[in-house]
């Protein structure tokens, strides 16, 4: 091939390649001006339509990372299954997000995902299960016409106080006591603003109270099932742990679905291991982070679950 048909080759693969880059260009600038800001998406934003194994590990990502989530989670409509890929660093659409749109997103998403490292209720050697589904939205009537705004974690033994409940972050304990709709409960905020609420508790664990500090993997409390009317009522429900996550959005904290949340931790549950007759450790195998906490036992070797004991 002579010189000048080498030269036409080279120039026709770079106008090719020029004009597929300014292609992919306008096509990411015009499907920019289309994405809406979070307040204004936030009903979609809070259903959190985004699969549990695209979350795993989050409280470990970086936060380029969460651009690269916050820039999928837009391009894809506010949906991301299994197999949904991470947009690439290196993509127009990427490179181009408008950093306001990104900021905002990114935020929300760290805020709710980057002190979540544990499953809040571990896994017991006797072979009792928790199990959960996806009931956000669904229709409630105690109190008036209302939607779930958590994810119920039921027990297969229904017996309250079986199973020990779990911080699954670090952070303060901000509410304790009595509500109507959730029995004894506990809010714990995290160090990046997300609330923590965990519901319909048996009891809570010992020295928990407002202004404790508390690590990811301490027990707090006792799953049971109080609420559902005045102080100490119980038995309206199968003992369960009604789980909630709450983000701070223009001054308005409002809830977000928690249940991809939990499906992200499945393989951060804690372990439930004998140690000796007055006590249980609680060896979580994460990164060699070792969590303890005591559970009383009674002179027959079993669980003690007191129907009578303090509030504070």
């Amino acid at each position: 091939m002579s010189t000048r048909k080498w030269i036409r080759a080279l120039l026709c693969i770079c106008l090719f390649s020029l004009t597929a880059g300014l292609s992919g260009a306008l096509e990411a600038a015009v499907h920019m001006r289309e994405e809406p800001e979070l307040t204004e998406n936030l009903d979609t934003f809070r259903a959190l339509h985004i699969d549990g194994s695209v979350l795993e590990d989050a409280s470990e990502w970086s936060d380029n990372r969460y651009r690269r989530l916050t820039a999928s989670y837009l391009f894809y409509n506010g949906r991301m299954e299994e197999d949904t890929p991470l947009c690439s660093p290196f993509s127009w659409y990427y490179m181009m997000l408008p950093e306001s749109t990104e900021e905002t997103y990114r935020d929300a998403f760290q805020t709710l995902l980057a002190d979540a490292r544990v499953f809040p209720v571990p896994e017991d050697p006797a072979g009792e299960t928790v199990s959960y589904e996806d009931s956000w939205g669904g229709a409630r009537d105690y109190g008036g016409k209302r939607h779930h705004e958590g994810t119920d974690l039921m027990s297969s033994i229904n017996e309250r106080g079986y199973f020990p409940v779990v911080s699954v972050s670090d952070g303060v304990v901000e509410k304790k006591g009595w509500l109507e709709l959730g029995g004894y409960r506990l809010g714990i905020r995290a160090p990046h603003g997300a609330y923590y609420y965990y519901a319909h508790l048996y009891r809570y664990a010992e020295g928990i109270k407002e202004g404790s500090e508390v690590k990811a993997g301490d027990v707090i409390g006792y799953m049971g099932d109080s609420g559902y009317g005045e102080e100490g009522t119980v038995g309206k429900f199968a003992v369960h742990l009604h789980f909630g996550v709450y983000l701070t959005v223009d001054g308005e904290e409002v809830s977000v679905n928690p249940y991809e949340i939990l499906r992200s931790l499945e393989k951060r549950r804690a372990k439930v291991l004998p140690e000796s007759d007055s006590r249980v450790k609680m060896l979580s195998e994460l990164k060699g982070h070792v969590f303890h906490a005591c559970v009383k036992k009674n002179d027959a070797g079993t669980r003690e679950t007191p129907h009578n004991f303090e509030m504070s």
